[in-house]
């Protein structure tokens, strides 16, 4: 199979995890998932980022208080907190590219634990000074994304895909689709 059709196939049977066995991921899978992210793109591949890992049950379960998926969080056995250092590079757009940088990097680690038989579930609902406090982590420096990896334990459906025809466009915006 080639690399391109690996990585289709990674993301087309993709499952939303339902909740996570319990059962502890050996440190060579999370060092792997964790050497993705190393190598994921970056603005002037500077790596904008800081990933704190979490595998101790206690801080595991006070971090679920500080997310809108509590009981999904708390099952898993590993957690992964991608904050951003305090100065990214700011875009052409005068955005900062921590964002990006940091959702490349979380996409790299889901890709690398979907290969090796493992789920995410990628959290963006949470309230980021309570992950702080938890953490220790300065009041300046970004939380961007948390990343629950484990062994599943159950899905959930996965909703309907878009046809291609609402989601893309070639050459120009297509106003025969409804704008986001």
């Amino acid at each position: 199979m080639s690399a391109v059709s690996r990585v289709l196939n990674l993301s087309r049977n993709r499952q939303l995890v339902n909740r996570f066995a319990d059962r502890r991921l050996p440190p060579e899978l999370l060092s792997r998932i964790l050497e993705c992210a190393r190598y994921a793109p970056s603005a002037r591949e500077d790596q904008p980022w800081r990933l704190i890992v979490v595998q101790d049950a206690p801080t595991r379960h006070r971090l679920a208080q500080a997310v809108f998926q509590a009981d999904l969080i708390r099952s898993a056995p590993a957690l992964i907190v991608g904050c951003a250092r305090v100065h990214s590079n700011i875009a052409g757009s005068g955005r900062p590219s921590h964002p990006i940088d940091l959702a490349a990097a979380t996409e790299a680690m889901a890709l690398a634990a979907a290969d090796m038989s493992l789920s995410t579930a990628w959290v963006t609902g949470f309230r980021e000074g309570a992950i702080r406090d938890v953490l220790g982590i300065p009041h300046d420096v970004p939380v961007v994304t948390v990343l629950a990896v484990g062994y599943p334990d159950g899905f959930k459906r996965l909703p309907r895909r878009r046809p291609d025809a609402e989601i893309i466009a070639w050459d120009h915006w297509d106003g025969s689709v409804e704008a986001l």
